[in-house]
């Protein structure tokens, strides 16, 4: 049986007909759940060794349906909590700690419509050097050429490559950056990689100890092949591949 359709016969057998009832129109809970799977498939985060997913979600409902489940919303909570906790044992994704889920009313939203918020909270498990999101993986160069650029994380137990994607690429301690340093020395969003049309430019948001770029500290910099950024204690190299 799929997730999905076991979410639903339990939700069933926990309301003895009432869901059924209830859900001739408006929000559908299975549709709440394929939503909640979608939201967290969606924003990953991955580490050197792990896939961290969102364990905090805001679910947003038009003002009918939040009345509707107001009579068993902390059944359906649970019940959501542990689909969650399901697809990400299937999936291979990480949990810091069981899914935390929220109903909100939104005036803004018609009978039936669903919108979901996710965020990641708290300390991971493990001493993650960095991270990153996971975005598209490639670009084009002027050329019409693959382009990718990397900052490779020099390190004792081998050398990291940490893809540089999208517009823009954030540096911090906080869980909400693209890479994060867990270094005390690192302020919390500390620096920003910006991809312009042309260059990779490095800048500083006015972090408290500093970024440097091959020994000298930068405001914003138009990062070459070959530069060592240093962030608190991390020393990273900044690579830039063009290929067919």
């Amino acid at each position: 049986m799929s997730l999905l359709r076991d979410f639903e016969q339990r939700l069933e057998n926990l309301l003895e007909g009432f869901f059924v009832r209830q859900f001739k129109s408006g929000v559908q809970p299975v549709e709440i759940a394929k939503k909640l799977a979608r939201e967290m498939d969606s924003n990953r985060t991955i580490s050197v060794s792990k896939i961290y997913v969102p364990n905090r979600y805001i679910i947003r409902i038009s003002q009918t349906d939040a009345e509707r489940l107001k009579l068993f919303e902390k059944a359906l909570v649970a019940e959501l909590q542990d689909f969650l906790v399901q697809h990400a044992k299937k999936e291979g994704y990480a949990l810091i700690g069981k899914p935390q889920i929220k109903f909100e009313e939104s005036a803004k939203l018609a009978l039936g419509e669903i919108n979901i918020e996710s965020k990641l909270e708290g300390n991971r498990v493990e001493p993650i050097e960095e991270m990153e999101r996971l975005r598209p993986a490639v670009s084009k160069s002027k050329t019409g050429k693959v382009e990718n650029a990397y900052l490779v994380r020099i390190g004792a137990s081998g050398d990291t490559r940490i893809l540089l994607s999208g517009r823009f690429t954030k540096i911090g301690r906080a869980v909400d950056n693209d890479i994060v340093i867990p270094d005390p020395n690192v302020s919390r969003h500390h620096a920003r990689v910006e991809n312009t049309a042309s260059k990779y430019l490095l800048k500083d948001l006015g972090s408290t100890n500093g970024t440097f770029v091959n020994g000298e500290r930068i405001t914003e910099y138009a990062l070459r092949d070959g530069d060592t950024v240093v962030i608190g204690t991390t020393k990273l190299q900044f690579r830039r591949e063009i290929g067919v």
